[in-house]
């Protein structure tokens, strides 16, 4: 064997020599388990009312709720009245904008502030002075509904602010009466008085 040869394999066994010690003396450190702090996932919420009631009406929050299959259908809603429409006057002498068509909104309690949790009835009737004269004739005896056969739709004559009503009507944005309500409305077709304002007894129609 050669020099050479010698003094390679020589060389070899340092470096193995070399590599084997600062192998041992590598020391590896295991790191803390990681223990992610997550919030704890929090209790929705009921929904604030009834999406539907036992009779089959909706909430005023359920038929919105469920609109993807409600909306531009006719539905019954229960709810109660908390505001309606009533034309400003004109003073005398003056030409002011026309009225807009009768109209009223609905919502799941009787004091119901924000307007979002409102519903709009429009198409009860063309203007109030229809309105007046139903009412009128209703207290005196002597309103007579239409004959069904025509087509038209008997005018209210008991809604008021604090009735519990069910309201049968079409569910959809834009009203026969020329609402346009981007959550919706309601297009009237006929009610049913379920409780009167407080202090007052049901009068049927």
């Amino acid at each position: 064997m050669t020099t050479r040869v010698l003094c390679v394999f020589a060389l070899i066994g340092m470096l193995g020599g070399c590599g084997e010690s600062a192998a041992s003396d590598l020391t590896i450190e295991r790191l803390p388990d990681v223990n992610p702090s997550l919030p704890a996932v929090p209790d929705l919420p009921p929904p604030p009312y009834d999406v539907e009631y036992a009779d089959g009406s909706f909430s005023v929050y359920g038929v919105r709720r469920r609109g993807a299959t409600t909306m531009d259908t006719d539905v019954s809603i229960t709810g109660y009245i908390v505001e309606i429409y009533i034309p400003p006057e004109c003073p005398e002498g003056r030409t002011c904008d026309p009225a807009a068509a009768p109209h009223l909104w609905l919502a799941d309690a009787r004091e119901q502030g924000e307007d979002d949790d409102r519903l709009m009835l429009a198409g009860y009737a063309e203007n109030q002075a229809q309105i007046d004269e139903a009412v009128e004739l209703a207290e005196r005896g002597r309103y007579e509904p239409p004959d069904p056969e025509s087509g038209m739709l008997p005018i209210p004559t008991n809604f008021a602010v604090g009735a519990k009503v069910k309201i049968t009507g079409r569910f959809a944005r834009i009203s026969g009466a020329g609402f346009n309500v981007s959550n919706g409305m309601l297009d009237y077709r006929g009610h049913e008085l379920l409780e009167p304002p407080p202090g007052t007894e049901i009068e049927e129609e």
